[in-house]
């Protein structure tokens, strides 16, 4: 069993990092935390200076002890940690390079890691974080429509005094979670609209199961369709997973979305360029062309979009600016500042895919 003192210094982390003692806040009084826990005043004494080896309160003679919830400096160097999915791949690099800059510039030393969207990865990653010296952290959520096994991890961070911000997606179980992400719900109208007001009628979607942007998405790309009397048929929606998202079309699980697409579809949403690529050599196997005979829209405005053939119309994500905002809201919040989430907007690129 843990020592007493450690459990009323476990108590009153928790209670700092859910922002019940913000930063200037005293704490109650040694007299009254020893009688709220049931403990000796020298108890209450080691559970303070815990909190004061933590950096998250300062003792005032005659005073009291207050919150001191900011960044904890190494020599006058921040170390942060940066947890994405993937490093190398997609539109990560680009994301990755606005942090680098915004953090570089005030002197921050960014370490960076990938799960590869699996939450044994994440949970090991974030167990060797509580053991070093880390200022803060950036992470992207893995597999965020799905319940996260290692919330628990993410608040013994901030009772530690090390501030989070997530990217892309975020964990519905952290409440006071803050994030940086774009406005998926409505870039699902927007990609919608965008084929309805061109006098589509069957449209098909393409999207993720296990994110919480592939739910977003479908949510807004459905809602616009039913505004524009349209019918959400089920054989021209297919979702797909991290793990079979190169075969998914090549299944049997895709199989009455092919048919819809060889029988009368005539436009589909993909959840990303990735998958729009995808999609389109399936088409072509079937001989079928675009934007001849199904038009296309997806998502991210990646390098894949400008170079395939025909060029993807598609919706732009903010790569550098997405991870500068994300780099600026740690460096706040390191400094003690409040922060709360951004969401940023989606910029329609048309392009040759869309007839």
């Amino acid at each position: 069993m843990e020592p007493k003192y450690q459990l009323v210094a476990q108590s009153l982390r928790h209670d700092i990092a859910t922002s019940l003692y913000r930063d200037g806040d005293t704490l109650p009084t040694e007299a009254e935390l020893k009688l709220k826990f049931a403990v000796s005043r020298q108890t209450v004494r080691q559970a303070i200076s815990l909190l004061e080896n933590d950096g998250l309160v300062i003792r005032r003679r005659g005073s009291g002890t207050y919150v001191n919830h900011g960044a904890r400096k190494h020599g006058g160097v921040l170390s942060v940690g940066v947890i994405t999915t993937y490093i190398t791949d997609y539109i990560f690099p680009s994301i990755v390079r606005g942090m680098e800059i915004a953090l570089s510039a005030e002197s921050c030393i960014m370490s960076l890691s990938a799960t590869y969207n699996r939450t044994d990865h994440e949970r090991s990653l974030l167990l060797r974080v509580l053991e070093s010296p880390l200022d803060g952290l950036i992470v992207e959520g893995t597999k965020t429509a799905m319940p996260n096994p290692n919330t628990a991890l993410y608040e013994k961070l901030w009772e530690r005094n090390i501030p989070v911000v997530f990217i892309n997606g975020y964990y519905p179980q952290l409440p006071n979670a803050v994030y940086v992400v774009t406005d998926d719900r409505n870039g699902g109208r927007m990609a919608a609209a965008y084929l309805a007001n061109r006098g589509f009628t069957r449209i098909g979607g393409l999207f993720k199961s296990d994110d919480m942007q592939g739910h977003l998405r479908y949510q807004g790309f459905s809602a616009e369709l039913q505004e524009h009397g349209l019918r959400v048929r089920d054989e021209n929606v297919c979702w797909f997973t991290t793990e079979n998202k190169r075969r998914f079309l090549r299944d049997e699980t895709a199989k009455d979305f092919i048919a819809s697409l060889k029988n009368g579809m005539d436009a589909v949403v993909c959840y990303n360029d990735e998958i729009a690529l995808e999609l389109m050599e399936v088409l072509s196997e079937h001989h079928l062309s675009v934007p001849g005979d199904i038009s296309i829209v997806s998502f991210d405005n990646s390098a894949f979009a400008a170079i395939c053939h025909p060029k993807l119309t598609t919706l732009s994500h903010p790569k550098d600016e997405f991870g500068r905002v994300a780099a600026e809201k740690l460096m706040n919040m390191m400094a003690g500042k409040r922060e709360t989430s951004t969401v940023l907007p989606w910029e329609m690129v048309e392009r040759g895919s869309v007839r």
